[in-house]
């Protein structure tokens, strides 16, 4: 009994040798097998590729460059613009008169080209083509103060160096005329300046009408790949940011030489207010005390203190017409 209980228990052990033994050797043919198919199958693809799938290859395929297109015409003539304000601005007056002629602006701005011209030839001293483009200015808008502005600096120009005629001595033998009743600009030096008077009065009466923000292009391009010039920027690059205040300035010494010392100041005044630094006080000051007016002399002195850095010598002179002034009271 006891030898057959061991044999059986002998049996099993050796039944459950084997069945482990069975079962570890299909784990390794299976992994066997398996790198051998691996293998076989980067042998393949090493060799020849397989294909994408469709969905796989069109999303790996290279996306299409779109292509460049030339900026649209309004947008251009915004760069165009750009360029000669910034000729314009940096005093380069010949190749910025070249750029304005090929720039065609809208009806509603062109006549901002033709101040620009203006500017230019004025700057360069071609006298009669400035007297041209400001005309033609004018022509477009005759409410414009800016050419206003620089036909008053023209005809101040002209005026310099022009002449007086002078009184016929005796029977005259040519009759001179001094101006037609046409449109033809005037020829002397007295009439030159009362042109530029009134040039520059209008300038100043018509100020207040600029539009500063007026683009010079139209701004409904699709892109927005350049920003459109505006007037204020002409206005800069044409140095005529401050017109009105330099408008006042120069009509201050028209009428400081003409002797009406009253408006002389009231438009001197306006300069200053204007951001400008005038230095015609000291002038007016003397005028004062040449016409006895020395309370007014000592006040145009005091001005002066505020506008130049040598401020001993209109100091001294207030204080003596201050003392002039006291005297003749007592």
């Amino acid at each position: 009994m006891l030898v057959r209980q061991h044999v059986h228990q002998h049996t099993e052990w050796e039944l459950l040798k084997w069945m482990i033994l069975m079962v570890l050797a299909s784990v390794i043919a299976l992994g066997v097998l398996t790198s051998v198919a691996g293998a076989a199958d980067i042998g393949k693809l090493d060799r020849e590729p397989a294909p994408l799938p469709v969905d796989v290859a069109n999303l790996a395929s290279p996306m299409e460059t779109p292509l460049v297109e030339e900026p649209p015409p309004v947008a251009d003539l915004a760069i165009s613009v750009w360029q000669a304000l910034e000729l314009q601005h940096d005093q380069k007056y010949d190749e910025a008169i070249t750029a304005w002629q090929t720039i065609d602006l809208p009806c509603e701005t062109m006549v901002w080209k033709q101040v620009a011209l203006g500017q230019a030839y004025l700057a360069t001293g071609e006298m009669e083509l400035a007297g041209s483009a400001l005309v033609d200015a004018k022509d477009l808008d005759s409410g414009n103060p800016v050419v206003h502005y620089f036909l008053g600096l023209l005809r101040l120009e002209q005026a310099y160096v022009a002449e007086e005629w002078p009184d016929a001595v005796g029977p005259a033998v040519t009759a001179f005329v001094v101006h037609r009743p046409t449109d033809v600009a005037p020829n002397t030096k007295s009439m030159y300046q009362l042109t530029a008077m009134m040039e520059l009065e209008e300038a100043v009466k018509l100020a207040p009408d600029v539009w500063s923000d007026q683009p010079l292009v139209p701004t409904d391009w699709p892109t927005r790949a350049a920003l459109a010039p505006t007037v204020g920027d002409l206005l800069l690059a044409v140095s005529a940011d401050k017109f009105e205040a330099k408008a006042h300035n120069m009509l201050s010494y028209l009428y400081l030489e003409q002797g009406s010392l009253e408006t002389a100041e009231g438009h001197m005044d306006s300069a200053a207010a204007g951001g400008l630094k005038v230095i015609g006080y000291s002038d007016l000051g003397e005028k004062y005390a040449e016409a006895g007016q020395h309370t007014d002399a000592a006040r145009a002195y005091v001005k002066a203190m505020k506008h130049t850095p040598h401020k001993v010598d209109p100091a001294r002179k207030a204080w003596e017409n201050l003392r002039d002034a006291w005297q003749e009271m007592w």
